[in-house]
């Protein structure tokens, strides 16, 4: 065997063993392992090693560096989302552990404030999605899975500082006693503010370049504890609780009243309990997920930059404005083992959203089922066949305006939702694979009934947005020592939700808009990923995706002219190497083409490379000090022009694992 095969099955077996030693597989939805014939092939995986390499504090972070996943950051909220081929986070939902934790009202979440201190894995659907995830899976699926202990004891601890007087600590404590185990994972992450690029020119709102109202506070508290009477039982509860408070850096220029927003955010709360079991039947298994998830926020509205005074609200506002939103559901799911070469699940859920504006009377209370199946061919021992389906249903209970009067419509809506994919092994370096998936998106209550500050006409009668995904890819083993995965992929979504401008209505009295079905929208792309491990101290990852997004009729929606936050061109690259046992050199880089922020006037802002390089030291094996710049070359880029982002940035840290 050459020094390549050598080298990639060190690399290949290392990752197994990392993966099986500490994921806690309960938070599993879709099957990743080669010995299952029902595995996805065409998800992506970031491993807790990869999270560390990159120093990524949140998911964010880790997830960009995916190809296919790009930054969509909402600057006038100073939330950090995500766009996955093209499709906005509203219609990726977030898990952890299989559990939904996106927002009741809107169906987003600020991933910013997800750090990564208690994560082992994180999985990635993009085409072809699990039934198993339930509703409104139209772009895809992410899920974030937490550590599981495997020893009597063990843990790990860190602590570090970063640019903007910021630091870190974090403590992951766990035990395993072989019947029953448990976890506790600590941690906080914050700064005071952020340094802009030397490159930055002030303004009358940003004198200088410490960032006006750019600091946050991040901290998180995970337990968790499990019962394993035998060898393939499992019951585990798990109890999240994150607190964050977080400033909305001032936007630099811009007349609108939506460019003068003075926030802060003293309260991000959300609190998570969930139940996951796991029960053998013979040679079945029944799974259930049950949780209650509950999400507090809190927003003040200055005057000014002093923040010293608020403003005085609106006619039908509220300063603060808080919502105090809740869901609780659960979700049962049957695998069945029908011979060794056809596999059968069957799936039902239901998610119950509730929100409530506080200090007001605007309520909404909704409910989403799913009834999904999914049944997985061996055809031979090269070709595998998956099918997938699964009904879903939307209906709105409550809705109350903020004057607490109903609405006159409470929709009712339902989507059907077959795929299949298809996976066929040519030799043992080369596997292609093929997908169609037809996917669907319910509109959400802040779709629907949210008048965005009297400046939107509510909607009711919005259809689901209903997409077809194609999908053909192939994994391809290279000279033994690099891996190829590519995909060309082709989306089209009909009754696409846009805004047109429309007559003053209701608490809107000047330049409304109001959100319809507006057509189709269509995203043709290509990915490709390689990793490459050159010989036993050098090793390269580089992941590329382009993507052409495309509005079919753009005359109907005079704010949908242009595709915002989709850079045709975007580029993720790493590199490992070790010139000695002890350390690890490791730099990367990220590029985006232009992209447009503003889809009326067509506004773009400019390229960027950005370039991070970090030295790790490891005086004994389970000790490790490391430092790095993110940012070295102090890039000055921004994905709105009013929101300029962080310019170079210094940290160091320690970590230590027992």
């Amino acid at each position: 065997m050459d020094i390549g095969k050598i080298v990639l099955s060190y690399f290949i077996v290392t990752s197994f063993l990392l993966a099986k030693s500490s994921t806690f597989e309960l938070g599993q939805i879709e099957v990743i392992s080669e010995a299952d014939i029902a595995q996805n092939r065409t998800i992506s995986v970031l491993e807790e090693e990869d999270i560390k390499n990159s120093e990524s504090k949140n998911l964010v972070d880790a997830l960009i560096r995916l190809p296919g996943v790009i930054v969509d950051h909402r600057g006038d909220k100073n939330q950090m989302d995500i766009r996955i081929r093209g499709f906005r986070q509203a219609h990726i939902p977030i898990f952890i552990d299989g559990i939904p934790i996106y927002v009741p009202y809107n169906r987003e979440t600020d991933l910013g404030r997800y750090t990564t201190y208690d994560v082992s894995k994180i999985t990635v659907s993009k085409g072809y999605t699990s039934p198993m995830y339930g509703a409104n899976t139209i772009g895809g699926a992410v899920n974030i899975i937490t550590k599981k202990p495997t020893k009597p004891f063990e843990g790990s601890v860190g602590a570090g500082v970063f640019s903007g007087d910021g630091h870190e600590e974090f403590i992951n404590l766990g035990t395993n006693q072989g019947s029953y185990y448990g976890m506790l994972s600590l941690s906080n992450y914050q700064r005071d503010y952020f340094k802009l690029s030397k490159d930055f020119d002030s303004t009358n709102r940003q004198n200088g370049r410490k960032r006006v109202n750019s600091d946050f506070k991040d901290r998180k508290v995970n337990l968790k504890v499990g019962y394993t009477p035998n060898e393939t039982d499992e019951y585990s509860f798990n109890y999240i609780v994150q607190r964050a408070t977080k400033g909305q850096p001032v936007p630099t220029q811009g007349e609108l009243f939506r460019d003068k927003r003075y926030w802060r955010w003293p309260d991000w709360d959300k609190t998570s309990y969930y139940l996951i079991t796991k029960t053998a039947i013979g040679e079945h298994f029944l799974k259930t997920r049950w949780y209650y998830d509950k999400f507090y926020n809190k927003m003040l509205d200055y005057k000014d930059g002093t923040f010293t005074e608020l403003n005085t609200p609106k006619a039908g506002d509220f300063n603060p404005s808080e919502y105090d939103d809740h869901s609780y559901g659960g979700a049962i799911e049957g695998d069945f083992s029908l011979s060794a070469n056809h596999q059968l699940k069957l799936f039902i859920s239901q998610k119950n959203d509730y929100h409530d504006q506080k200090r007001g009377k605007e309520e909404s209370d909704a409910i989403t089922q799913s009834i999904g199946t999914e049944y997985a061919w061996k055809l031979s021992d090269k070709l595998n066949w998956v099918l997938g389906a699964s009904y879903d249903y939307f209906k709105v209970k409550k809705s109350l305006t903020k004057n607490g009067e109903a609405y006159d419509s409470n929709p009712t809506m339902h989507a059907f939702n077959p795929q299949t994919a298809l996976y066929y092994q040519i030799d043992e370096d080369l596997m292609v694979f093929g997908s169609i998936s037809r996917k669907s998106n319910m509109p959400s209550l802040h779709t629907l009934y949210s008048t965005k500050f009297n400046s939107h006409v509510p909607n009711p009668d919005l259809n689901p947005e209903i997409s077809t995904n194609y999908e053909v890819g192939l994994e391809y083993k290279i000279a033994s020592a690099h891996m190829l995965k590519s995909s060309l992929f082709f989306n089209q979504t009909k009754d696409f939700l846009g805004t047109i401008s429309v007559v003053p209505s209701g608490s809107c009295v000047k330049d409304c808009e109001k959100t319809i079905n507006i057509g189709k929208y269509e995203h043709i792309g290509v990915e490709v990923e390689i990793d490459s491990y050159w010989s036993s101290y050098l090793a390269t990852r580089v992941g590329f995706m382009h993507i052409e997004p495309t509005i079919k009729n753009p005359s109907d929606a005079k704010r949908e002219k242009y595709v915002k936050d989709t850079p045709r061109n975007s580029l993720a690259a790493s590199l490992i190497y070790n010139p000695i046992h002890s350390i690890d050199i490791m730099p990367s880089l990220r590029y985006e083409s232009k992209r447009y922020y503003d889809n009326e006037n067509g506004k773009t802002n400019n390229s960027f490379t950005l370039v991070d390089f970090k030295v790790a030291y490891r005086p004994i094996r389970d000790l490790e000090f490391s430092t790095g710049v993110k940012n070295i070359f102090d890039k000055y880029y921004y994905y709105d022009i009013r929101f300029p982002q962080e310019g170079r940035q210094f940290y160091a840290n320690v970590r230590y694992q027992f």
